[in-house]
């Protein structure tokens, strides 16, 4: 570790709060209530039209109304939201979040993501947010649900613009099997591995309900498209889903 990274470790530790330093970029931040400085935040990668109708995904080739994979794999999605291209500063956001013990940044930026959920067309639709789970060990581990903070902080960005915000219900969907990690799988590995593994711990919470479902990372969809299945058949009406980032098409 060199100099500088000892002293801004050192700095974090001792002086600041856990947004002490940008995640991005490692400048030191003085404002408390700001988890990245002004540079990253100005350029993240937000997702902008045009995007998939069905998953929130950027559509980059031959502009329609739906991604491929939605298209091709009929993935179980009423429509989405995704609020980051999974690029470059993006990719160590989620890196921060999920294996920096930087749980609040989550929340940060859910509440970023809830402001902009909030002017969709679908959103009075959603009565629960509920977040993909992990698995009790995994989360043993990590000390927290990345996605459930997220979710936390798209109800918070929510709450903030319409007093009817959904509920907020982490508790219903659980992971019943622990998975192994899927970074570098391809959608039919991560469906194998998946299948099964979610469990609707309160069935009679989400009967005839209208569900937004939180994740960080929309890839090639598998999770998401398991998790809805088994909200799906065990009775709720449609899903919806948003993710702090997307893979483009």
């Amino acid at each position: 570790m060199n100099l500088k990274q000892t002293l801004l470790t050192f700095l974090e530790n001792n002086l600041f709060l856990k947004n002490g330093t940008c995640p991005i970029c490692g400048r030191v931040l003085f404002i408390t209530d700001r988890f990245l400085c002004h540079q990253c935040e100005d350029d993240l990668p937000v997702i902008s039209n045009p995007t998939c109708s069905q998953c929130g995904r950027p559509i980059f080739r031959h502009p329609r109304q739906v991604c491929s994979p939605c298209a091709k794999l009929n993935l179980p999605f009423a429509g989405g939201y995704a609020h980051l291209s999974y690029e470059d500063s993006a990719k160590r956001l989620v890196q921060a979040i999920k294996f920096k013990d930087r749980p609040h940044l989550g929340i940060w930026m859910g509440t970023h993501m809830g402001a902009a959920i909030a002017q969709s067309q679908w959103v009075n639709r959603v009565d629960l947010i509920i977040p993909v789970p992990l698995h009790p060990n995994r989360q043993a581990e990590r000390g927290y649900n990345q996605s459930e903070k997220i979710a936390r902080g798209i109800y918070d960005g929510l709450a903030k613009k319409n007093s009817n915000a959904p509920e907020l219900a982490p508790e219903v969907l659980i992971r019943s099997r622990d998975t192994p990690h899927q970074l570098g799988q391809g959608r039919e590995e991560r469906l194998h591995n998946l299948t099964g593994a979610f469990t609707v711990e309160q069935i009679n919470t989400i009967q005839n309900k209208t569900i937004l479902l939180v994740d960080d990372v929309l890839t090639t969809g598998a999770t998401l498209a398991e998790t809805s299945a088994t909200l799906l058949e065990a009775g709720a009406a449609q899903v919806y889903i948003a993710t702090l980032c997307a893979v483009a098409e």
